[in-house]
């Protein structure tokens, strides 16, 4: 018999502790209602929810006569709608024999309905309405969610509540879906967040659930089915059927149409939900027992880093939602100003930050908090003085017993960030909504502000708490790549190597006796909290400003400016762009402006910790132009703040301690690069590909050692002596203020002017016409996963119409992109389509895949995609492409939300240098005049190989060391169909057959006249016969995966078959039946690809194909021969493959700036 964990029948009440509140009223206040239409009964809340007094959202809080919850949200400028519904149960519940069935389910519940049972059904609803879906799996709940247009909310209701009502867990979703589950899971294995998470459940009590496995993967979940002998569909409709009751779940719905009409909606479509009682177990006790604490753990990172991190095992803190107790905890512990831990450790030089709170690893029964630091290579060695500091903190802590002063100030911060609340994105409201709601202890007022506000002060419980921040309930973890101890233990599911010892007995003496530093006391209050919020424009206009002003425009600054009069808060958003030449003119300058920054933000903590914490945000950064400072919040201490960090910025000094610090930083930080995830190393190549300036991490990483401090400070000295200044001053200033504020900033800077030519202007480059691919080695070679990231250039950036006929198709092809090759064919768990846009270029279709699978395979199914849509391009109706057409219209129009996403939108027009403040008006423009046969031309015009005139693409491909990866040779002499094929059978374990054997197979089935059937059995009796060393179990395996019906092998060959056929015989079947021979582009029937874009207009025109002109595809061509010389190989495909980015990019050519829509005046001199 498995595990079996010990649940609770009721949760804790006041009589179970003193400090304990009362559960939740959800009786009182809530009065009876029936809905209007459908005259179904529900009771509404008639208190008071307690909204802040900015945000114009309505609110309704209701209970279903099935113990359903919801909070209904009225938004009337809204062009998105969502809802979240939050289900109180989660991978705690998990049965031991099946661990992360609960993320299994989460993965299943959307693949089809009774009412609605084709499988993606409700992802092609919300595509074709603008909108996705989404879900998690956490320790207690699980949640689901989804973003439509506003327009599309009661479909996607009605969609959405089915799954909650009467889900259909097909055979064969729940087949497909394991692999993804295992997918996602491989994905994490790399992934140092993940490695921790999963030491710490392996370390917990094992009579508690906390310490199973939560993801789950192929072995948890279909292997241990197979293993017991039980159907894994049938325990997962029980684990449905058993936990999914209506009574633990919790709903927020936000739309635009009236609360009665959301409320009619929400109660026809989600009463009918079973109530089945509160289903949620409880489990006893706490995963840190005496047994688990007292412990010392080293456990080995994937990455460079070396982290340590303190869990004190606590009661459940959710209860005292009122006082916070842990926020006052980590709001001190977690203090970077001086005096605190972070001040002294950084002095010494064994930290760089420190972060405390209450962890996210809790649940209701059980908290934990924890404080981590990221410790310096002296800090790792002094890693038993780092706790020493700590503890000595603590202890002064529990000396002086929680400071009502202290609580104040939060509280008061607290109360003025809600009061004036920025508007968030909705679903973003709705999921935290969701989540809160679930509190039992929650009344039902303070849900809406629990985030924020604090409710008076409560010494005694704060005692109590504090008192188990103590060295007998503690476990220490320390993280790193090199240990000098052996790590003795290996955990199962991502094969991590620690080591558990006991805490140090020396250490464990201090840590109960006495400690005491000088440097150490309870920070000073608060300086930069707000007390001016005077709203300075009382003027509402029917329509707010739609541009920013150009106050001055001369050598060395640019100043624009608006002041607020959408959103009426006390906010201000500064963005300045230093433009100064030198910091990104080279791989060692742009190393040295990074080193600088970090140092920089490193010095300032102490002053500008507080003014974060008061609501005021910045960052500095080191960009392409020079240097970008950023910085929002409420606008009365704003300027002040500006004024230190320039100051600062402009004469720093290097210290000796800081220097030696952070360049190891910046070292590790280079390092831990090669350790992200395939697919963002594919982007990071296809940006540097289609940029024209850009220093990879290797190009930086070669010239680490010429880096000094007496270089940095030489290098810091001379930065700021020619600058040009781009400046972007919005909300709650004046434009005195703003013509102020830039001249603090040039005073501050004190440089001379940079002239026009010396300025840093975005480049992009420009592709040749054809197909490139480049190759490279994963650099992490324990990463099982390879990507794919494929351009399909489709115009210039500049071109108004097509960027917007771009758009449309992009839409259109996302849910199909992900349906096809991640819901059904499984080939990776990150998988997407979108566009790009480069500035002063090229636009680009883009299709990414992170796969186990070749990225030659992975390539020939994206290709097979790409035929294949051309057809739901010809068959798309009237309707649909309406649907699609106003979702693009919805998305485009959504009005702004807050001064950051104002500011954004302003700031992208300036800094790219197009100044086009009116694009989403022109855009909406262009929409209107665009045809459904407007998008087959466009991609018969660019994507499409047959037709496509002059078609570019390029294809940036990771490889994992894990697969075979072929030669020059071999690229150059098998086409990638074979190659592909090849690693198909490579990944399922038939590793002695040779790109030879199956290109001959491939061959002797059209010379047999046989199918891909016979050509596997032909495959697999020569596996057979060279598999005589391996085990009778070892083959048997492997051959279960080959011959399964649509195994990756088993598409590859007849893929290959079809394509070596159609090379035979030199007919190309297109995706609308019209077969093409000969020369691209020339069509010996079919009516459907006669529409063609030209100059912006619909219609063919006298010289061209498809809309290009002759001459322009004479300028496009180029003589690519000599492409050989640097490396490069033309494969049997006819696309040129490449290794070295660098040598290939040398040979392009690079736009020209961007060109501004507007002039350029200033209002004042």
């Amino acid at each position: 018999m498995g595990r079996v964990f010990e649940t609770v029948e009721r949760p804790p009440s006041q009589k179970d502790g003193k400090f304990f509140p009362p559960l939740a009223d959800f009786e009182t206040d809530f009065v009876k209602r029936t809905t209007e239409k459908t005259e179904m009964p529900y009771f509404e809340f008639a208190g008071n929810l307690n909204k802040s007094e900015s945000d114009l959202r309505e609110y309704r809080l209701i209970r279903l006569s099935n113990n359903l919850t919801a909070m209904v949200i009225h938004d009337s400028a809204g062009s998105k709608a969502c809802a979240a519904m939050d289900v109180n149960v989660g991978s705690l519940a998990d049965p031991p024999e099946f661990q992360g069935l609960a993320h299994f389910c989460e993965h299943l519940l959307f693949m089809g309905t009774k009412k609605y049972p084709k499988e993606n059904e409700y992802n092609s609803y919300l595509s074709s309405h603008g909108g996705y879906s989404n879900a998690y799996t956490d320790l207690e709940d699980t949640c689901y969610y989804y973003e439509v247009t506003y327009d599309a909310l009661e479909g996607a209701l009605d969609r959405f509540s089915q799954f909650f009502i009467d889900p259909l867990f097909t055979a064969d979703c729940t087949d497909r879906e394991v692999k993804a589950v295992d997918s996602e899971h491989k994905k994490n294995i790399q992934s140092d967040m993940w490695r921790q998470f999963q030491i710490e459940k392996e370390l917990s009590s094992s009579d508690h659930p906390f310490s199973m496995f939560a993801t789950g993967n192929y072995d948890t979940l279909s292997g241990a089915a197979k293993e017991m002998g039980i159907d894994l569909r049938e325990r997962l409709l029980e684990f449905h059927s058993k936990y999914y009751s209506a009574d633990i779940m919790k709903l927020v719905v936000v739309g635009r149409d009236s609360l009665d009409q959301l409320t009619e909606w929400i109660v026809s479509k989600f009463s009918p939900i079973l109530s089945k009682g509160s289903t949620k177990p409880l489990f006893k006790g706490h995963p840190m027992t005496p047994n688990e604490t007292g412990k010392l753990v080293r456990m080995q990172s994937v990455r460079q880093q070396r982290m340590l991190d303190l869990t004190f095992a606590l009661p459940d803190v959710k209860p005292y939602y009122q006082s916070k107790p842990t926020r006052y905890l980590g709001s001190l512990v977690g203090h970077e100003a001086k005096g605190s831990i972070l001040s002294l450790l950084k002095k010494r030089g064994w930290a760089t930050n420190i972060v405390s709170g209450r962890s996210p690893s809790s649940a209701e029964g059980f908290d934990m908090f924890k404080v981590t630091s990221n410790l310096t290579e002296l800090g790792m060695k002094h890693y038993e003085d780092v706790i020493r500091v700590i503890f000595a903190f603590i202890q002064l802590l529990l000396g002086t017993k929680p400071q009502k002063w202290v609580q104040d100030e939060l509280r008061r911060i607290g109360g003025i960030e809600y009061r004036f609340m920025e508007k968030n994105e909705a679903v973003h409201l709705a999921t935290s909504l969701a989540s809160t709601m679930q509190n039992r202890y929650l009344a039902p007022g303070a849900i809406l502000p629990e985030s924020f506000v604090i409710h008076g002060f409560d010494q005694e419980l704060g005692e109590w708490v504090q008192s188990f921040l103590n060295p007998n309930n503690m476990r220490i973890l320390l993280a790193c790549q090199d240990f000098d101890v052996d790590l003795d233990r290996v955990e199962k599911y991502y094969n991590i190597k620690y080591r558990v010892d006991p805490i140090p007995e020396d250490l464990m003496n201090d840590l109960t006796g006495t400690l005491f530093y000088d440097e150490l006391h309870i920070p000073a209050p608060n300086q930069f909290i707000p007390d001016d919020l005077t709203i300075k424009n009382n003027d509402h206009p029917a329509e707010p400003t739609k541009s920013p002003t150009l106050l001055r425009l001369k050598q060395g600054l640019e100043l624009w400016h608006k002041q607020d009069d959408r959103f009426f808060l006390p906010r201000g958003d500064l963005r300045i762009l230093i433009e100064t030449p030198r910091a990104y003119e080279s791989p060692l300058n742009s190393i040295l402006s990074q080193l600088f920054v970090m140092i920089f933000k490193d010095s300032m903590a102490e002053i500008t910790y507080d003014a974060q914490v008061a609501g005021l945000w910045f960052d500095v950064r080191e960009c392409n132009e020079g240097m970008f400072v950023h910085i929002d919040g409420f606008n009365d201490r704003l300027p002040r703040l500006l004024r230190i960090l320039l100051e600062a910025l402009r004469h720093y000094v290097v210290d000796d301690t800081q220097f030696e610090v952070y360049s190891l930083e910046v070292r590790k930080r280079l390092d831990n690069m090669r350790h992200l995830e395939p697919y963002n190393h594919s982007q990071s190549n296809t940006l540097f590909l289609n940029q024209a300036t850009m220093w990879r991490y290797s190009d930086k990483q070669k010239v680490l050692d010429l880096v000094s401090k007496e270089r940095l400070q030489s290098f810091i000295n001379t930065l700021f002596e020619l600058t040009r200044v781009q400046m972007l001053v919005m909300g709650n200033f004046t434009e005195k203020e703003a013509l102020d504020i830039s001249d603090m900033v040039v005073e501050a800077l004190d440089s001379k002017p940079l002239p026009e030519y010396a300025r840093c202007i975005y480049r992009s480059i420009l592709h040749d016409r054809g197909s490139f691919v480049h190759y490279e080695r994963m650099p992490d070679e324990a990463n099982l996963n390879s990507s794919v990231d494929l351009s399909i250039y489709t115009g210039m950036s500049d071109n108004k119409r097509e960027r917007v006929v771009l758009d449309l198709v992009s839409l259109v092809l996302q849910e199909p992109y992900f349906d096809k090759l991640r819901t059904k064919e499984q080939l990776g768990y990150i998988i997407y389509g979108s566009d790009r846009k480069y500035i002063g270029g090229h636009m680009a279709l883009r299709l990414l895949v992170q796969s186990e699978s070749s990225p030659a395979y992975v390539s020939q199914r994206i290709d097979n995609f790409i035929r294949e849509f051309r057809q739901r391009l010809v068959d798309i109706s009237q309707k649909k492409f309406d649907r699609y057409a106003n979702s693009l219209r919805v998305n485009r129009e959504e009005k702004l939300k807050n001064l950051s996403e104002e500011t954004n939108r302003f700031w992208r027009q300036i800094s790219t240098g197009y100044y086009e403040f009116d694009r989403i008006e022109h855009d909406m423009k262009t929409l209107k005049k665009i045809r459904k046969e407007d998008l087959l031309a466009f991609w018969d015009k660019y994507v499409n190989k047959e037709t496509a005139p002059a078609y570019m693409s390029l294809m940036a491909t990771m490889w994992s060391t894990k697969i075979f990866q072929p030669s020059n040779d071999d690229l150059a002499q098998y086409p990638e169909i074979i190659i592909g094929l090849h690693g198909c059978l490579h990944r399922d374990g038939v590793d002695n057959v040779t790109l030879a054997d199956v290109s001959a197979i491939v061959d002797s089935a059209i010379h047999d006249g046989i199918d891909e059937h016979k050509a596997l059995n032909r495959l697999v009796e020569i596996y057979k016969k060279r598999a005589v060393e391996l085990s009778e179990q070892k083959v048997k395996t492997v051959l279960e995966k080959i011959t399964n019906q649509g195994s990756y092998v088993q598409i590859a060959l007849e893929m290959a078959i079809k394509a070596k056929h159609q090379a035979a015989t030199g007919v190309t079947p297109s995706s609308n039946g019209m077969q093409c021979n000969g020369t691209n582009g020339v069509e010996s029937n079919g009516n459907s690809a006669n529409h063609h874009i030209t100059n912006g207009a619909s219609g063919n025109s006298n010289g061209t194909t498809n809309g290009i002109h002759d001459s322009d595809v004479d300028e496009l061509t180029r003589d690519l021969s000599s492409l050989k010389n640097i490396g490069a190989v033309k494969t049997p495909d006819s696309t040129w493959v490449f290794g070295e980015a660098s040598a290939f990019k040398a040979t392009l050519r690079q736009s020209g700036a961007p060109i501004p829509t507007i002039p350029l005046v200033p209002k004042h001199n």
